[in-house]
């Protein structure tokens, strides 16, 4: 089963950066997501959140695609198996989170979305044998703001679902490689 979340909101350190960037004090620079397994009632104010409630993973973001003047879309993927550790203890995915830099106090909680009720994913603990992963797209309000970036790790892997794998993904000259990793 999917995952359904509700519509993702802008915490008030990602409003002030917003504002900032607006103005052209600075640059939005997305640094990360996070996902947890926090729950939250209904009429919480998720604006006032600066954490994740109960945080279990951080993921680098992989891409991001403008879909208006006042949107992009984030996508990272999520995994139990990380080059930062494999994943203990498994967990449902009931928050997400993500992450960017404001120039007067660095790393803030930018925006946030949590699952609905009862329709969350899970992540299991990985069982050293294949990774499991979920897919997301995360949408994000930039207004207009004249810049986004995302600060994304120097290596991409990727795992063969069949072999078990690992690959590292990258761009040489304008051309995508891969290479196997034997650690």
């Amino acid at each position: 089963m999917a995952g359904i979340f509700k519509e993702s909101v802008l915490t008030k350190k990602g409003i002030a950066l917003l504002a900032k960037a607006q103005a052209g004090r600075c640059t939005i620079k997305l640094t990360k997501a996070a996902a947890g397994d926090g729950s939250y009632t209904s009429g919480e104010d998720l604006t006032t959140r600066t954490a994740l409630k109960s945080q279990k993973q951080t993921f680098p973001l992989t891409t991001t695609t403008v879909q208006n003047a006042t949107n992009v879309f984030v996508k990272f993927i999520m995994s139990n198996h990380q080059d930062s550790g494999d994943l203990k203890n498994g967990y449902y995915v009931k928050e997400i989170g993500i992450f960017a830099t404001d120039p007067d106090e660095g790393e803030i909680l930018y925006a946030l979305a949590i699952a609905e009720t009862d329709q969350w994913d899970y992540m299991p603990a990985f069982n050293d044998l294949l990774p499991s992963t979920i897919s997301i797209d995360f949408l994000l309000e930039v207004s207009n703001a004249t810049d986004v970036t995302i600060q994304m790790p120097n290596k991409q892997y990727a795992y063969d679902d069949t072999t078990g794998k690992k690959y590292i993904i990258g761009i040489d000259n304008g051309l995508i490689y891969f290479q196997e990793v034997t650690e």
